[in-house]
């Protein structure tokens, strides 16, 4: 054992010196400052060059979205719709081929308790317990998780998911709070026939989120077409507005 112990600790002081030989040597010799200078400049060039790629991939997504938008306002969003079965009265509006079903699920329980009993040495320093052991169970909170994949259909009557595990279906006339997120790249959804909220969202931040149409598609349905094809006016006006902000600003 402490031939081991030894050889273990001749291993850390060497490596400790080795270290300290190479910080040395790049802080105070000419050739060490030029190797940090280059690790320094490669490490500030590789972030500048992914902010600006992600940069030019939001430029491009708000773009999509505006086109996107604007179909969709001028009945044009139907073409991947499928053989979906719609109710009398009912129109397509939208499909979002990729998105993901989000429900609040329990993430299991916790444990906490005391002991009442009396400690004793068992080997070495182990030691047990006897007598009596109390304690509970605690739920812990619910978190809004991705259960499903698949794609989602918006209509002027309800929203329709159809994923490899579940099917969702939220009625206009049942829904009491809908609040699609940032970008439109969710949207939770409320409804008076389920106790949790759930929701959709889009499987990547650059593409088209399910937040835009089930607006769209809420407020044709409680406010009518003229009302519906205003906010996606507004809402196109605005975005083309951000996105020639940042194009301002990738330019500089």
């Amino acid at each position: 054992m402490k031939n081991k112990s030894s050889g273990i600790g001749c291993a850390l002081v060497l490596v400790v010196l080795a270290l300290f030989a190479l910080g040395k040597f790049l802080f105070t010799t000419p050739a060490g400052l030029i190797i940090v200078g280059l690790v320094v400049g490669g490490i500030w060039y590789s972030v500048v060059a992914r902010k600006k790629e992600n940069k030019a991939k939001l430029i491009a997504a708000f773009e999509t979205n505006a086109i996107i938008l604007t179909d969709i306002a001028a009945g044009k969003g139907t073409d991947m719709i499928g053989g979906l079965s719609l109710n009398k009265g009912e129109t397509a509006i939208y499909a979002c081929q990729n998105v993901a079903l989000t429900e609040y699920q329990s993430t299991g329980s916790s444990y906490s308790g005391t002991s009442g009993g009396i400690s004793f040495p068992l080997v070495g320093r182990v030691r047990g317990n006897v007598g009596m052991q109390g304690g509970q169970i605690t739920k812990n909170p619910e978190q809004l998780m991705i259960v499903d994949e698949g794609r989602a259909v918006f209509t002027n009557q309800r929203i329709i998911f159809s994923g490899a595990k579940f099917v969702r279906d939220w009625d206009f006339d049942k829904i009491v709070d809908l609040v699609p997120g940032d970008n439109g790249f969710n949207v939770r959804i409320a409804v008076t026939n389920r106790e949790r909220t759930s929701g959709l969202q889009a499987l990547s931040p650059f593409d088209f989120g399910p937040g835009f149409p089930a607006s769209y598609a809420f407020n044709l349905h409680s406010q009518g077409d003229a009302a519906a094809k205003q906010w996606a006016a507004e809402l196109i006006a605005e975005i083309n507005k951000v996105a020639e902000s940042l194009r301002v600003t990738q330019s500089r």
